[in-house]
């Protein structure tokens, strides 16, 4: 495998793709519950308003992200997900019935869209940012100043290397060596869920995100879960 394959975007909806039956059950057993308190906290950061707003889901998978957004207090006009992956796609088809409201699914690159600029009160994600190297990030965050309106906001987590050395052993070992043995039990296949490892081992942590979205003229704030373990950034963009 090339160095930056990985990243390519064939690849990584061919990735998901394969995960797509037991990625969620998968996901949710092996974080003991984590990634569902840090995709609430990821929505927590949106300030809710009296106006309906529109939201954009990007990397939205199968809609993982939905029921926090239908129990927070924002009020939602209509949500549309986007994400490469068609079997991630078709399962967030058959679970938008469980959400009540407006949901549209577009199976887009986010990097490549056609979406209308300034066009989303908010923008929300969870767990997409690894997937991408460096370049991709900046292009991400060029692509998400396009699409908010002003003073749109906006909140990504993601799953992150802690700092402590101790608790980086054991939090690695885990999501290289065990998660994909959980993969393994499921879908008889833990290679794919060893890319979850590479990916995060890479991503370290949103932090260069962060700087980059400042670069771009956002307003950016920071802050890292669990000792490290996960990190959100969120924030707006400026008005005019």
């Amino acid at each position: 495998m090339q160095k930056e394959s990985i990243y390519n975007p064939e690849f990584v909806s061919k990735l998901f793709d394969s995960m797509s039956s037991t990625y969620g059950l998968t996901n949710y057993i092996s974080s003991f519950g984590f990634t569902e308190r840090w995709r609430k906290a990821c929505i927590n950061k949106i300030k809710p308003t009296e106006k309906p707003v529109v939201i954009y889901d990007l990397m939205s998978g199968m809609g993982e992200l939905w029921p926090s957004i239908k129990h927070s207090k924002l009020n939602v006009h209509e949500i549309n997900a986007v994400d490469i992956s068609p079997n991630m796609n078709s399962i967030a088809r058959k679970n938008k019935k469980s959400v009540s409201g407006q949901i549209n699914i577009l199976e887009q690159d986010i990097l490549k869209n056609d979406i209308e600029s300034n066009s989303a009160d908010h923008v929300v994600s969870s767990f997409g940012l690894k997937t991408f190297n460096t370049k991709q990030l900046t292009e991400l965050a060029h692509e998400l100043n396009r699409l908010l309106k002003p003073e749109g906001s906006y909140s990504f987590v993601e799953i992150s290397v802690p700092n402590s050395s101790f608790l980086k052993f054991f939090y690695m070992f885990y999501l290289t060596k065990i998660i994909p043995v959980v993969g393994y039990l499921f879908q008889g296949n833990s290679q794919d869920y060893k890319m979850l490892g590479t990916y995060t081992s890479k991503f370290g942590n949103s932090k260069s995100f962060h700087s980059m979205l400042l670069n771009e003229g956002l307003e950016s704030h920071y802050e890292e879960l669990f000792f490290g373990c996960g990190s959100i950034t969120w924030g707006k963009k400026k008005k005019g």
